[in-house]
């Protein structure tokens, strides 16, 4: 009786939580070779406003974000490389763009899931520490070589994160939360969950959307059972029967794409898959995992006025949580990989190379999907 009351409540749970963000999803994993090289990846899907540029900021670039009231709020010029996935004005004040998916030239990655917030941050401090959450990705890839000094950063107070309005998802208080990776294995979630900021280490190494990770995390504990090991014999009675083929050890994974489900999906494919052996061969394992998490449009659909409520836009037509694109990191030898919803293949930036430029480039996704070859950091010198 217990366990069926406890059933029912985490079923609830899962309910109330896909309710809220059921068109308004991302996942992101990182997985190891052989040698403990990290490599991450994430798939992004949302019927809205969508990043369409990559942008490149050389260290010492002057990032501004702006106090609550629109004042001058923290300033400062970038210590290291950054390339991300953008988008333009997701706050119509901002100084700069957003970044949606971002990498540093230290191997520090950051993505921005989607989460609503709705209990709004407190700031008290001087307005040079002020900085909104949309611009939390250029401070923290800006300024940091691993996750272990964000952390610090954020513990001792060095900047006060506030929650600006986002228009083109129905004025909610930005409503994300950040999954950060680095190089040697460092992994943190930063949330603002009941108006208060939380930095957690996350053992599971993947993150999704609502609920938080801690009850994500203790939600694992009713996936204990799942294995990569086949049983592909047995008996009923006298009756000996055999599979006639694999993968029956996947029956109790979940295969709903709400971010409850995707969470342990993440969990078991990042845990379970056989490590490569060298950078290459761990690029080409991330990128069939990543597969798994590939949505086309329409596949998953939401009648008018039943999607999200971050998707009012879409109250008067069908919308459709589908992957616009996804991207992938090998953090030792700083390579951003990125698939659009338009190319089949993965086009690779070196952000190494990309440190010989001295100024702001930004290119497109539509410059990406008209290559013909595979490496796409030469568009940044023309």
């Amino acid at each position: 009786m217990q366990s069926k009351t406890i059933s029912k409540t985490l079923l609830a749970i899962c309910l109330a939580a896909s309710s809220v963000a059921n068109s308004f999803a991302c996942t992101v994993l990182a997985i190891k070779d052989t040698n403990g090289n990290v490599y991450q990846g994430r798939t992004n899907e949302f019927a809205g406003q969508q990043p369409d540029d990559i942008t490149y900021w050389p260290a010492g670039t002057k990032m501004e974000s702006l106090t609550p009231d629109g004042k001058q709020g923290k300033t400062f010029n970038t210590k290291y490389g950054i390339l991300a996935v953008t988008l333009k004005k997701l706050v119509p004040s901002a100084k700069q763009d957003s970044i949606h998916e971002g990498v540093n030239d230290q191997g520090v990655t950051i993505t921005a899931n989607a989460m609503i917030n709705e209990i709004p941050l407190q700031v008290s401090g001087s307005a040079d520490k002020v900085l909104a959450a949309t611009d939390f990705g250029v401070w923290a890839l800006g300024n940091f070589q691993n996750v272990a000094q964000i952390k610090k950063a954020i513990e001792n107070k060095e900047v006060e994160i506030w929650l600006p309005k986002i228009p083109s998802m129905a004025n909610y208080m930005a409503p994300l939360h950040f999954a950060m990776y680095d190089k040697v294995g460092g992994n943190i979630v930063i949330e603002f969950a009941g108006g208060k900021l939380a930095v957690y280490d996350n053992p599971a190494y993947v993150m999704t959307n609502d609920p938080p990770l801690p009850w994500h995390l203790t939600n694992l504990n009713n996936y204990a059972y799942l294995t990569n090991i086949d049983k592909n014999t047995g008996q009923f009675n006298n009756l000996k029967v055999a599979a006639s083929d694999s993968g029956g050890n996947m029956a109790g994974l979940p295969g709903i794409e709400t971010s409850v489900g995707r969470f342990v999906k993440a969990a078991f494919y990042s845990n379970f898959v056989q490590k490569a052996k060298t950078p290459d061969q761990a690029v080409k394992t991330l990128s069939h995992v990543m597969n798994n998490f590939d949505r086309p449009i329409d596949v998953s659909a939401d009648k008018p006025g039943t999607a999200s409520k971050a998707e009012a836009f879409a109250a008067n037509k069908l919308s459709s949580e589908s992957t616009y694109f996804t991207a992938m990191n090998d953090l030792s030898r700083n390579h951003f990989y990125l698939r659009t919803i338009n190319s089949i293949n993965f086009a690779k930036f070196d952000v190494r190379k990309l440190g010989a430029l001295k100024q702001t480039k930004v290119v497109t996704f539509s410059a990406v999907n008209a290559l013909s070859n595979m490496d796409a950091t030469e568009l940044f010198f023309k």
